[in-house]
């Protein structure tokens, strides 16, 4: 099989399970009470979502840039902003392809190396999914009975269980890391040190770094406007207006799960961690505990909107980024 017919069957095939999650979630939904919460939306905590996620989407391209710095590169921060939006364009577009987009559309305007610039988003991932799982932590400890009640989803497995689970993984984990030495030699085993260590390296090198404090704390300006664009959206719909700000970091944790899914954009898979999040939250339907119509309206509020905010400033920091390129090479060749 050829490299362009795998990546198109992964294409399809991750386009029918978000497609499949979708169909499944929204199948019985009551449209006419859609409509009407529609109707009596507050579109001005919206629009101040919609400005706090791009916020972020550019706090992500100046972090970016203080990555570059130590390595002896100097790019206009905000070509690292409008980079990491055309990279939330082309995850829209074609899972997992973002990163490689944005360290391609910014190696050709600043002329990093794109294995430097590879480097530096492999460590923003690790930074990253340590965020999510501090995130976790904080939700578990103020909304206890709510994680509680989502990991009983998976599997249909009693929450308690899946957690003895992770816990017992965490533990398994420091075994692993303190007895690994004496199994190297066994292939799969080198590979999961070589996994560890990077993963050790990386988070290192972040405390190691003269300005470390402009990254961390680009990194907590980054997650703390999530929440609060999680808060406003909240905002948006009467039926959710007067949950608090734990609620939207709960929203935030269980959604940022159903984006790890490989699908376009979080297509289906947002939509359906949202729903599961607004069940344990409270608002399950009467007829259905599994659905919420509330979470469902939630999800589609948010994510339509996230999806045309990434595909237009995507598009327009492609051509700013270019255009910018072209003049810096016009002005070498005068």
């Amino acid at each position: 099989m050829s490299k362009t017919t795998s990546s198109v069957l992964k294409y399809v095939l991750f386009l029918a399970i978000g497609g499949g999650l979708m169909y499944w979630a929204y199948k019985d939904v009551d449209w006419a009470a859609v409509r009407h919460s529609l109707s009596n939306a507050h579109w001005g905590y919206a629009i101040l979502a919609l400005a706090l996620n791009y916020s972020a989407t550019v706090y992500r391209g100046f972090r970016w840039n203080t990555l570059l710095q130590p390595m002896g590169y100097k790019a206009d921060r905000w070509a690292c902003a409008h980079a990491v939006a055309f990279g939330y364009l082309m995850n829209d577009l074609i899972p997992r392809s973002g990163e490689v987009a944005r360290c391609t559309l910014l190696n050709r305007a600043e002329g990093v190396p794109v294995d430097k610039l590879f480097g530096t988003v492999i460590l923003e991932r690790i930074v990253d999914v340590v965020m999510l799982l501090i995130c976790l932590v904080v939700a578990l400890l103020v909304k206890n009975e709510e994680v509680l009640h989502l990991f009983s989803f998976v599997d249909g497995q009693k929450a308690q269980l899946i957690l003895l689970l992770l816990l017992a993984g965490v533990v398994g984990l420091i075994g692993v890391v303190r007895y690994i030495k004496y199994f190297r030699r066994f292939k799969p085993v080198a590979m999961v040190e070589g996994f560890l260590v990077g993963m050790g390296n990386g988070l290192r090198s972040v405390f190691l770094m003269r300005d470390k404090w402009p990254f961390i704390g680009w990194t907590v300006a980054i997650w703390g406007t999530w929440v609060v664009m999680s808060q406003a959206m909240m905002w948006t719909l009467s039926e959710t207006s007067h949950l608090q700000l734990d609620d939207s970091l709960f929203l935030m944790v269980a959604a940022s799960f159903g984006m790890l899914i490989p699908t376009q954009g979080g297509l289906g898979s947002y939509h359906y961690m949202a729903m599961l999040a607004f069940v344990a939250l409270g608002f399950a339907n009467s007829d259905d505990p599994m659905k919420s119509d509330i979470g469902l309206m939630f999800a589609m509020i948010s994510w339509s909107g996230k999806t045309i905010l990434e595909l237009t400033m995507g598009a327009i920091g492609f051509f700013i980024v270019t255009r910018y390129k072209t003049k810096v090479h016009n002005k070498a060749s005068v």
